[in-house]
């Protein structure tokens, strides 16, 4: 058209169109106007759409880094020329505690390194300049103050031309705490294994039902086992039979929770025989699930058991001088047992008339301590001393008794005559009560424990609330030391968050109510604020005067991440992050309510993971969680911010999509679904490839309530997946149709058995050579006298559904095996028939009785039945099918795999379970003439079965080229329709007999190919 402008009148005459001059002049104006105006427009356009993106990108960044700044993460961008980062976010501050212009400073990050950790540190720099993907790093670095701080360092490199690393962004994250409760744990489990092995007592594990776990060398020594045997036995084993009911009964008490522990001086048999005392004592040791273990101590009494018996003797003749004593009498002789006692060291032991006194040196049930409260062990009481070196001893001991009080006595010890035998002293000890005199110096010095030690953070102000006293919990918490805060008010810790009126309110209500408790915000010496659960008492004097306050306060900040994440959890599925059942149905009936409010439309999505029980039973449950969790991240990249996924439940997912224009909508959604899934995953190692059938419902024409969109999409659903899945359906009223029929075919099947309608049919198998008839597989057939004939690809899906298989499969085994009787009577050798097995039928019912009883009764010989096993079965609970395969086999059966190549195939299952052959599936020999993959599987399978030892059989050969295909492969045997349809059994025989395949043109032929 410019050219026409341009053109001369000259031209314009050559060209034959005769215009004036000046009219073509004019025309030719006005044209180059428009042209002007219309690229003019276009510029405007241009122009605008420039100007959005540009306010999109500005509002991107800025969410960004709102997101950025508010995380205690550090994110960092480094430029490896000048050294020095050139972006780093707010947390940075906090971490290190330099302001943000130092970071950016060259070769801060390198001095701030920790000198044990520089090496390991400046090494990963270098190897992420010369790398290209992502890493990460723990090491050390120091803070302004001096503290160290433990980070993990995630990088990723800034590439410039051809690769070439200039720079790095990543983020560093606080581990110290971490780390910290590592080296704790470890230090803990280091000593209890060290006491453990090396205690001076028994120590044993044994579980609840009674089976020692863990023994010490003691034990061992003490029962003449060894280690190894004693974990092979029960524990009341070693028990003497008169003491095992008091065992039993005092065992249930721990495991009922009526006791903490016990202990009790009972009778055990040692691997010899002999009999040994021990002084046992037990607890139950509960985990967190609310299982547990008992802990088991014992000791050897039996040298104090014949010293007791010894005193008990002797006893009588002091006990009327004892009785009349106000102070504490008690003979002991040479091995520490007590010969005598009066009732005044009853009192202060805590004994009872009808109990005795432990012994000296096994002191069971009872602890000592010293004047100053510290533990004291047996061999230093005065008696023990006495005892030991022959010489009177004193002291002042407490003593903790059974029932939980302490007493505190004078003892004094005096030596009789060194026992030849023990080389001992008996000794006689007398004692005096002073526990009334001790109990005021013991509960001030129990106060003071308790401040020091308490876990909670305790702070003591006088009644301005100036502070007096803080505990070492306050200071770990705060980081504020005790000579800082002393004499300052509680609102140097007020946070920002609730501001100094606030807190001063708190301490007010206090002082009015007499306490004050709840959850407040506190600052901590480094500026950061957390969480607290807070409670206030005021101290009041003799005149109900406040003296002082005692604030007790702990940090929350875990709990209220717990009851965030429980919250989030009662909402959304544990694996996949998305709305749960409840959530979703909460936002479904929020879209219906507001699309019937607004007169607009909405869609319900029905998604099913195609062949996701089949990933499932090959790799695991886990490999299927984690495809799970990829499968709902690229769902949430297909949908609108507005729209809903929920898992329903298994490899089932929901959306909803609110105010949709059109029915097109849901559609493309559901056609990017489709592609975005059709894109491999990479789960653990394994490329899968899966595929969604999706089930469209629409409000308000395919429902208005939530129950009834869902029903119609599910029902759309099933309908994508009988249309080959990887594909989507919207809900019709002819998809209704099909589930009533649906449901009439599965009511009709469930009478067919007792109606004869079941028969079945055989399709033969031919050797590829010689062109004989070696097999027949038996195939179901079903004629309705309601429905007519049913195919198979209608009905039997339903019978797996319905769990119909199951007694169908029995009568199909059953009636296989009695035709085919009939055929061996008849002289027929050679042919055997094959069963398919449904999985179904494997795991609910005997399969191996099914069998043995079917062969009994029809008299038919094992090796004239095959069963075809499907490779799903095998993979699933291996082990369990493993034993039932070796029983079939151990019946004398053939084993085959059908559909070989379709599942995961596994040359370790086909050892292990020992099948016979492999049955090529249809799908491959179909295309395998004009496929080169469908060859190359075709190709493999029957190489693998050669190298196995393992006979080949191709299903679904329909043409001659397939044929000759597969004999040129070295496949010896086919079935298909290239040679015979399914028939009766009546005329399966009747071929057989007749030689009919082997005279027909087609086996001719492939024995001129041979």
């Amino acid at each position: 058209m410019l050219g026409l402008l341009l053109c001369t009148p000259q031209a314009l005459a050559q060209s034959g169109l005769h215009l004036p001059e000046g009219k073509v002049l004019v025309w030719a104006a006005g044209f180059a106007a428009l042209f002007l105006l219309a690229a003019a427009l276009l510029y405007r356009r241009q122009l605008r759409a420039l100007s959005r993106r540009t306010r999109e990108l500005q509002l991107s960044e800025e969410r960004f880094r709102l997101i950025i700044e508010g995380t205690s993460v550090v994110a960092w961008e480094y430029d490896a020329g000048s050294d020095a980062f050139t972006y780093v976010s707010a947390p940075g501050a906090r971490l290190l505690g330099f302001p943000l212009d130092d970071w950016k400073k060259s070769g801060f990050w390198r001095a701030r390194l920790h000198p044990e950790d520089s090496q390991q540190a400046l090494s990963f720099l270098r190897d992420m300049l010369l790398r290209s993907d992502q890493r990460e790093c723990e090491y050390r670095l120091i803070r302004a103050d001096g503290r160290e701080v433990f980070v993990r360092d995630l990088r990723t490199p800034i590439e410039a031309h051809k690769g070439h690393v200039t720079g790095m962004r990543g983020i560093f994250v606080d581990i110290t705490a971490h780390k910290a409760s590592e080296a704790e744990l470890e230090d803990s489990e280091a000593r209890f294994r060290s006491t453990f092995e090396q205690a001076a007592v028994g120590v044993g594990l044994c579980a609840v039902s009674g089976r020692y776990m863990r023994v010490n060398q003691r034990y061992c020594e003490i029962t003449g086992y060894s280690g190894s045997e004693l974990l092979l036995r029960d524990f009341r084993e070693l028990t003497h039979p008169d003491d095992v009911e008091a065992n039993d009964r005092l065992l249930d008490a721990l495991v009922l929770d009526t006791a903490e522990k016990f202990s009790i001086e009972k009778r055990m048999l040692r691997r010899s025989g002999d009999m040994v005392w021990v002084n046992l004592t037990m607890s139950l040791v509960r985990s967190r699930r609310g299982s547990g273990q008992f802990m088991e101590v014992i000791e050897d009494i039996t040298a104090r058991k014949i010293a007791e018996r010894e005193l008990r003797e002797s006893e009588g003749r002091l006990r009327s001088i004892l009785v009349a004593m106000r102070e504490g009498v008690i003979l002991r002789d040479a091995r520490g047992g007590v010969i005598i006692a009066n009732a005044a060291a009853r009192r202060l032991y805590g004994l009872m008339p009808e109990e005795s006194f432990p012994p000296l040196l096994e002191p069971e049930g009872y602890s000592f301590v010293r004047e100053d409260g510290s533990p004291c062990p047996v061999e230093e009481l005065p008696g023990a001393r006495a005892m030991h070196l022959g010489r009177p001893a004193s002291a002042v001991v407490g003593i903790d008794r059974r029932d939980g009080t302490r007493g505190w006595m004078l003892a004094k010890a005096e030596p009789l005559a060194r026992d030849v035998h023990t080389g001992l002293h008996p000794v006689v000890l007398t004692i005096n009560d002073v526990t009334a005199q001790r109990r005021a110096e013991e509960e001030l010095r129990l106060a003071a424990t308790v401040f020091d030690n308490s876990v909670e953070a305790i702070m003591i102000t006088d009644a301005q609330r100036r502070i007096l006293s803080v505990n070492k919990a306050f200071t770990d918490l705060t980081g504020f030391p005790s000579s800082v805060v002393t004499g300052q008010t509680p609102a140097m810790l007020s946070s920002s968050k609730q501001g100094l009126v606030q807190y001063d309110s708190i301490w007010r209500e206090a002082a009015s109510k007499g306490s004050w408790q709840g959850e407040i915000w506190q600052r901590r010496r480094d500026g950061s604020e957390f969480p607290e659960w807070l409670s206030i008492s005021a101290v009041r004097d003799r005149s109900n005067a406040i003296s002082n306050f005692v604030a007790v306060f702990s940090d929350i900040t875990e709990r209220k991440a717990n009851e965030a994440r429980i919250a989030f959890l009662a909402h959304h599925d544990p694996l996949t992050a998305l709305p749960n059942r409840t959530l979703f149905q909460d936002r479904l009936e929020q879209a219906l309510v507001r699309a019937e409010r607004l007169g607009s439309v909405a869609a319900l999505l029905f998604l099913d993971l195609d062949r996701f029980k089949t990933i499932n039973d090959s790799l695991g449950h886990l490999a299927g969680d984690r495809l799970l969790q990829a499968v709902a991240e690229r769902l949430q990249h297909c949908v609108r911010d507005t729209d809903t996924i929920c898992r329903q439940g298994g490899d089932e997912f929901i959306i909803v999509l609110p105010e949709v224009a059109d029915a097109e909508v849901p559609a493309r959604i559901a056609e990017k679904i489709l592609r975005r899934l059709s894109e491999p995953f990479e789960v653990d190692g394994h490329v899968l490839g899966t595929s969604f059938s999706i089930g469209i419902a629409v409000f308000p024409d395919d429902g208005r309530q939530a129950d009834v969109l869902m029903k119609n999409a599910d029902t759309a659903m099933y309908h994508a997946k009988e249309s080959g899945r990887n594909t989507y359906r919207f809900f019709t009223e002819t998809m209704n149709a099909n589930a009533l029929e649906r449901l009439q075919v599965e009511n009709q099947l469930r009478g067919a058995l007792e109606r004869r309608e079941l028969v079945l049919h055989f399709q033969p198998q031919v050797d590829l050579v010689s062109g004989a008839i070696v097999g027949a597989e038996a195939l179901l057939r079903w004629e309705s006298a309601v429905l007519g004939f049913v195919p198979p690809g209608r009905f039997i899906p339903i019978a797996e559904e319905s769990g119909l298989i199951v007694p169908i499969g029995r009568w199909v085994l059953r009636e296989a095996c009695s035709l085919a009787r009939g055929w061996y009577s008849r002289g027929i050798r050679g042919v055997v028939v094959g069963v398919n097995i449904s999985a179904l039928q494997f795991r609910r019912d005997d399969i191996v009785a099914n069998v043995r009883d079917a062969l009994a009764e029809t008299g038919l010989p094992a090796e004239c039945l095959e069963l075809e096993l499907t490779e799903s079965l095998l993979m699933e609970h291996a082990e369990d099918v493993l034993e039932t395969v070796q029983r079939l086999k151990g019946l004398g059966v053939r084993l085959s795999i059908d559909d070989f190549g379709t599942g995961y195939s596994s040359l370790s299952y086909l050892k292990r379970f020992e099948v016979d052959r492999l049955k090529i599936d249809q799908g491959f020999v179909r295309d395998m003439v004009e496929d080169p993959d469908d060859a190359a599987i075709v190709r493999a399978i029957i190489q693998l079965g050669r190298s196995l030892k393992l006979d080949v059989i191709a299903e679904g050969a329909e043409s001659r080229p397939q044929v000759e295909f597969l004999m040129q492969e070295g496949c010896r045997e086919a079935q298909g329709y290239y040679f015979c349809p399914p028939v009766t059994g009546d005329v399966f025989i009747d071929m057989v007999e007749r030689g009919f395949v082997g005279s027909s043109p087609r086996v001719m032929h492939l024995q001129r190919l041979a």
